[in-house]
Order: structure tokens, then sequence, then C-alpha cells
């Protein structure tokens, strides 16, 4: 991983020093930023940044996405980015011209520090970051937001303003089920359900938690009484979980219609929502607040979802829409749907796993090989004779020392045609770090960074016909689970394979000077077998695993984390999730060829959450 970091970092800087990548007019925030102490600044703002944007962190932005900040003209205001992942990230002002320095690694930290002079965009300048969502809005305003707070009115019932603040410290006008608000209303001073300067914001004593984040495994419903619209507009203060399952509700009292509904949105601080009641006008309403959300996983080593609460307070109403620049709006939040249930997550034998799977009508699912004939595979082949071809990485995640590797390669075979697997053979025993295989031209071809080998066999006793021939070294495993890949024959007679994105290689026949190698960190390669010619055919992706060709030669690769789906052009240069193209004149790379994407997200567009949904 530390070369990893030494590379991006070399990178980073040849790149804020040659300028190729940046808009000409955006320059280092070094020689455009305003210089001055920390007591001349006016205005500071802390943004977290990720992929999916920049997050407020403290005060009326706190957890808000791409939050709009604002300043008066005139003032000096500094805005400072955390970063957030291990990932390239910036700030810059585009009219202003100015971009802070690039930071790499998750905690680091760079300002930006200028003059409010006039409306602007606030963007990170990486290639491709800017149009994944990191970009957002300055404003030079005579008032700010929040200086000036509209009280709103507690609606009331029977000539008495209702406890929907729960400023009476009980649950009065309220009634609940389940165990989630036994123990409501919390003090927002109270860290029993929180942790220690966790920030729920906004004002008054109390409000309500389902659970908050140490009691999240709580559920319940809490219903408030019926009450009379008696104002066009309704602000309700919600945080805690994006989940389907942890809402809020406005619901019609006489037919038990939900006219409004939403969640949290992944944080703790308290955001304001509002809601038009116009032509509700003179109708009773009521709230409901649900936590059907158990955050428990039911699997050993998913940890349970903190967020599976809500958190609710202070229902009022307003004569005219108030504006909260902290105001949270249902079409900012991406809602996870529920848990899928997953069974079976401790592991069943082969016959049970292959009676639990499911498949479309007209397909069966047969145990071919199961353990301990085969332990841990993490590549296969099929020869000329039908035969599977299963290499077992004992040795993964760390490569052994030189010599003390203890990866293999299994030969199974159906000898009477009746779907078992019944013949296994061991071809090769010894081997180091094994990601990839293919059968053809006499023997095994293997990929085991840092080498590409041909093992020749012996086709009488299907065992080693001779040493293993390192064709090529110079394949990286800074990232072991980003090594050489895929194996497959391409319809042009050569050898493909992918590669991906965190691990660095210098790829050449052994013993090759640098300037006849090639370098490759996320793409797709092809070595001829018979010229043994190597070539990159295509740069960028992330973590690909998986080419193949249709049949007329095209040929496709899947990918994580980003959109998974691409069509390879050789010589092109696609989508990368980090870092910089080996070419510094590449100012925009080639997208999916997906009409959709295929990640829902945890939280932001990349790991999976065990919930299924439309993508």
């Amino acid at each position: 991983m530390d070369k990893v970091k030494s590379f991006l970092t070399v990178f980073v800087l040849l790149f804020l020093l040659t300028g190729c990548k940046k808009d000409d007019s955006t320059h280092s925030a070094e020689h455009q930023s305003v210089s001055v102490s920390s007591e001349e600044i006016d205005r500071e703002y802390t943004l977290q940044s990720t992929m999916i944007g920049y997050t407020g962190i403290g005060g009326l932005i706190d957890g808000v996405l791409n939050p709009v900040l604002q300043a008066k003209k005139g003032e000096i205001v500094k805005i400072t980015i955390i970063n957030g992942e291990l990932m390239p990230h910036d700030i810059a002002l585009e009219n202003l011209g100015i971009a802070s320095n690039v930071i790499i690694d998750p905690g680091e930290t760079t300002s930006i520090v200028f003059e409010a002079v006039e409306n602007d965009t606030y963007y990170c300048t990486i290639p491709g970051h800017r149009e994944a969502g990191m970009a957002g809005q300055f404003e030079v305003v005579e008032m700010l937001a929040g200086e000036v707070f509209a009280e709103g009115i507690l609606p009331e019932k029977d000539g008495r303003p209702l406890n929907l603040d729960f400023e009476t410290g009980t649950l009065d006008d309220w009634s609940f089920t389940g165990d989630s608000f036994a123990d409501q209303p919390v003090l927002k001073t109270d860290s029993t359900l929180f942790g220690e300067n966790v920030n729920i914001g906004h004002t008054g004593n109390y409000f309500m938690s389902s659970g908050g984040q140490k009691e999240f495994q709580r559920t319940g419903t809490m219903t408030s009484v019926p009450f009379e619209v008696t104002h066009p507009f309704a602000v309700f203060w919600v945080s805690g979980g994006a989940l389907e399952r942890t809402r809020v509700e406005i619901v019609l009292a006489a037919h038990r219609e939900i006219i409004f509904s939403i969640t949290g949105n992944n944080h703790s601080a308290l955001r304001p929502v509002v809601v038009n009641l116009e032509e509700h006008m003179g109708r009773d309403i009521y709230i409901r607040i649900i936590d059907n959300e158990t955050g428990e996983s039911g699997i050993s080593y998913i940890r349970g979802d903190v967020w599976a609460h809500i958190n609710f307070d202070d229902f009022r109403f307003y004569s005219e829409r108030p504006v909260f620049i902290n105001e949270l709006r249902p079409e900012d939040i991406v809602v996870l749907p529920m848990r899928d249930i997953v069974g079976n997550t401790e592991g069943l034998s082969g016959e049970d796993a292959a009676r639990a799977m499911e498949v479309p009508d007209g397909f069966t699912v047969r145990l071919a090989a199961s353990e301990p004939d085969v332990v841990r595979p993490i590549a296969m082949a099929m020869d000329d004779r039908g035969r599977v071809w299963i290499a077992e990485g004992h040795t993964y995640p760390q490569r052994a020392p030189e010599g003390e590797g203890k990866d293999r390669i299994l030969i199974f075979e159906d000898t009477n045609g009746d779907g078992n697997l019944d013949s296994r053979k061991v071809f090769m025993e010894g081997l180091n770090l094994v990601s990839g295989i293919e059968v053809g031209f006499g023997g095994l071809w293997v990929g085991a960074a840092p080498y590409l080998m041909f093992i020749p066999m012996d086709s009488e006793t299907d065992r080693p016909a001779g040493e293993p021939e390192i064709l090529l070294d110079g394949w990286g495993y800074q990232d072991t689970h980003e090594t050489l890949n895929s194996f497959r024959w391409g319809p042009d007679g050569w050898l493909y394979g992918v590669h991906g994105i965190f691990t660095h290689s210098n790829v050449g026949k052994p013993g090759a000077p640098d300037h006849q190698r090639q370098r490759i960190n996320a793409g797709v390669w092809r070595y001829h077998p018979l010229r043994h010619q190597f070539e990159i055919v295509a740069h960028g992706t992330s973590n690909p695993w998986g080419i193949d060709f249709n049949d007329v030669g095209h040929a496709f690769t899947t990918v994580c984390v980003i959109p998974h789906l691409f069509h390879v052009i050789p010589g092109a240069r696609y989508h990368r999730q980090a870092g910089e193209h080996f070419n510094p004149y590449t100012y925009d790379d080639i997208k999916t060829i997906a009409d959709h994407v295929h990640y829902t997200g945890n939280r932001g567009p990349h790991a999976g959450n065990f919930r299924s949904a439309s993508a």
C-alpha cells in the first residue's frame, strides 16, 4: 500500500507542476489564495471529500451533501476539506480560479482562503470527480441563512398546543408500540443512545430517537393524536437512517392515506423537512414515526447497522414556506430497501448448497465437485476434452517467500457423463499466488505475480513435462486481489487477461530493461503464444475480473466499484476508479456502455449491502 501511495503522490505532484489536466483558469492555491492570519478569517467551512461529493461538517451544513456555502461580500472565507477515503481530492473555485493542493490519504486536509466577491461553484479538479458529484455552490449574500429563524406555530387541539416538540419531557399526545419509544423523549445532552460529542443540533432540550446508534436493534411505531391542518406549510426535523423501514409519515386521519414520507440521511444531526399542506387545509392529519429495522445482519461477520434508527423533533406550522440552508428533501436521499433475507450464511454441504440455489425456469443445478476435493478455487479453465482445470489459492492473500508457495492446479473430469466430476488429478503443487490459468498449445498458462508462466504438459500422465518457463515478469502484487487474472483465448489466437488498478506492473521479458517494458495498473492485456509478444490492449477501469467475447469478436470486461461493464476497443482509455492515465494528454476517457449503473451503494456508490433494488 505504501508503494501505491508513493505512486499516487509522485503522479499528483507531476500533475500539479505540469497543469496538463486542469482548466487553464484554475491555478495552484498557493499562488491565488488570500494570505491572512487565522484571526483575519471571517467565516470557515469544513467538508469531508469522497467520490459521491463533499459532506458538510458542523453547524447548519452538518451532514449535508454538497451544501450551499454562504458569506457576506468582502468576508475572508476559509474552506477546508478532510479526505474521507484513499483517493486524490482537492477543492477549487471555478470563477475565482483557485484550487487547493491535492490530498490522497484518509484524514489528510487542505484548504483554500479567499475574499467573498461573487457567487461561485466549488468542485474537485481531478478528472471525472466533478461529474461524479463533487461540486456545490458558494453564494455571496446580504444575510446568511439561519441569522433570522422563523419559529413556526405548534399545532393545537382543544385550544392547547400539542406536545410535538417534546419540550414537556413526556410523550403526551403520542402513543407507541414496540420497545423503540418506551424511554422517550431523550435529552440532547444524553449520550445513552449516542456516542460522546455526537451533534444532534436544532433548538430545545428534548427530541425523539428510536434507539440511536447504541440501541438501534429496537423496533416500534410512534403515532401522534390527530390534529387539524391550519396553515399551508409544516416543518419538522429528522435524522437517522436512510432506510425504507425507518421513516416519518404524515397521514390523513379520515382515510389513513399517507401524504408525505421521508427517512433520515445516515447522519445524526437533525435537519429541517418542509411539507406543503395547502391542499389539505382544514383536514385532520397525524404523524407516524416508524422503525421496523433491527440493523442486524444475521451473519456472524457482518456488523449491525448503527443507522437502523430514526430521530424526530419539533413539528410546526408556517404561514409561508420557510427557507432553510440545510433543508432535507426526499429527493436528496438514497433510500436503501429492506435487507434481503440471506439464508445459509454459515455454510452448507455441497449437495445442500446445490439444492438451495434458486434459478430461472428451465435451469437446474447439479453438484459437480465440492470440498474437500476442491478448496479455495480462484481460477478455472476448460480443455478440449471438456475437463475442468482449477487453481486453488492457498497462498492468497500474501505471496509466500520464494519456493514456499502452497497453490496447486487440479484437473477434474466427468468420466461417465453423469454430470459428476468423478476424476480428480493434481497437475502441480507449490505455486505462489496464482490468479489466472488457461490451457492450450501443449501446456498450462499460469499467472502468479510477479510472473506469467508456461508449464508444458505431458498428455499421457497429466503432469508437467518440464519446469515452468517464465515468459514475463514485472507483474505487481501490491494489492493481491488486483493482480493479473481472467485468462481467456481471444478469437485472434492471443491470450487475453485483465489487471486491477491498485497494483502497479511494469511488464517485460525477464531481464528486459525498463524501456522495453510496458506499464499497466488497470486495463486489458494480451500475449501471443507463438511470437511471445506482449501488448496492453486498453487502459483503465477499476479491478476487472472477467473478460469475454461475443460472436463477432467484440471484447467485454466486467469491473467493480465504478460502473461495471465496458466494451473494450484496442488502444482505448476507459473511466478509472482512481489515479491518472499514463498518457498525460488524456483529457477524457470512455465511460460504461451499459444503459444503467449496476450499483445501488452503501451510503456511497460502492460496497455491497445485502439489499436489492433497481439501480
